[in-house]
């Protein structure tokens, strides 16, 4: 088995993770870091230590770059370390406008090198088990989607590089990016409008950002984040409405929840491929009640028997005989979920390495579609 050489540009908190999970791989190696300001490369045992990042890229044990950096600093890096020769794992968002996003995708091209950039959240397996059901549509079309984001502003000071929009670009390119992402790997949808507003705390920090965006397909989806509060109320949902689903999901990285759907036997097995699912309640489609109709509501004239026997969204006739509820949940710490993700995306990166028609999880264009999307959410 090839043992790949890795070297890490930015070792901050980031950083170190990657290095504690990338380090348990087999056909892995991290060989050297570069920490620009010393502070955070201690006790490290077999690994060269940086203090310039173009000297790292000037390594020619390295083959895998990992840039873990603050993203104005992105599409320098990422093309420098392409012409340098290496592969590349670009932390996201892939950079902070579409010319520099443009412009690493032309140095891909030019180099060959193999890039991708980290919306490791696609490699989620809850995310995964909803992207299959979307692409097999076996409950309906994905209607609307909304994702709240509620995370905490201690560790931000004033003076943080997150709130300077010239080196993050905003919460939504910084961070809105993910969940841009998500939606557009569960819908296979792309955007057509999108609608953004803010709210700026002061003249340094803009805190809270709003977005409703229309999808070619009739998607409609709404996102909204807050970098606000304390820890304590650091919460992220993602609510899915499916033709024949409610769909309610837990955690910034997904780790629980909660389905509602209208079955039938062919559909229903493809619960089984959420990861924990266990069913709490199903009822026969008879025994259920249109809540939509109060008490004495009169009978609608109009009604067919075809449509009593189909249940219709968007004009569509499914037929299903059943409602179950229930959750899901992936029994493993958020720690083992997330350094497993960043195993994947770069367990994937190699795959692309060692065979060029490998189709990457997260290709370049992804995630310049979540950035512009990102950005114009931000106008």
């Amino acid at each position: 088995m090839k043992k790949y050489k890795v070297g890490i540009i930015g070792y901050g908190g980031f950083g170190k993770f990657l290095h504690h999970w990338w380090s348990k791989l087999e056909n892995i190696e991290i060989t050297a870091i570069s920490d620009s300001g010393g502070h955070h490369a201690h006790d490290l045992h077999s690994v060269k230590v940086y203090h310039d990042w173009q000297e790292l890229l000037e390594d020619t044990e390295i083959e895998i770059v990992s840039i873990v950096t603050p993203p104005g600093l992105h599409s320098e890096m990422a093309c420098a370390a392409m012409r340098a020769g290496k592969h590349v794992l670009l932390e996201k968002p892939v950079a902070i406008t579409e010319d520099e996003a443009q412009e690493i995708l032309q140095t891909q091209q030019q180099t060959g090198r193999v890039i991708t950039v980290d919306h490791m959240i696609r490699y989620n397996p809850i995310i995964q088990s909803f992207i299959q059901i979307g692409k097999n549509g076996s409950l309906g079309r994905l209607r609307h989607a909304v994702v709240n984001n509620y995370a905490q502003d201690e560790t931000l000071a004033v003076d943080h590089w997150f709130w300077n929009k010239e080196m993050s670009g905003g919460i939504f390119i910084e961070h809105g990016v993910h969940f841009f992402d998500i939606i557009n790997a569960l819908s296979g949808q792309h955007f057509s409008k999108v609608f953004g507003t803010s709210h700026n705390r002061n003249e340094f920090q803009k805190d809270r950002v709003a977005a409703m965006v229309l999808y070619d397909d009739g998607l409609i989806a709404n996102y909204y984040h807050a970098f606000s509060g304390p820890g304590h109320f650091e919460q992220t949902t993602i609510s899915l409405v499916f033709d024949l689903a409610r769909i309610e999901i837990e955690g910034w990285m997904p780790m629980k929840g909660t389905v509602k759907a209208l079955v039938n036997s062919k559909n229903k097995e493809q619960l089984d491929n959420i990861p924990g699912w266990i069913p709490q309640e199903t009822l026969s489609i008879t025994q259920l009640s249109d809540v939509s109709r109060p008490e004495g509501w009169g009978s609608d004239p109009g009604s067919t028997a075809e449509k009593k026997q189909l249940t219709y969204f968007g004009g569509i006739g499914y037929e299903v005989n059943e409602m179950i509820s229930g959750t899901f949940e992936i029994h493993q710490t958020k720690g083992e979920v997330y350094g497993r993700c960043v195993q994947l995306i770069l367990l994937d990166i190699i795959a692309k390495i060692e065979n060029p028609s490998h189709q990457l999880t997260i290709t370049l264009e992804n995630a310049i579609e979540a950035l512009t999307t990102a950005i114009l959410a931000s106008e």
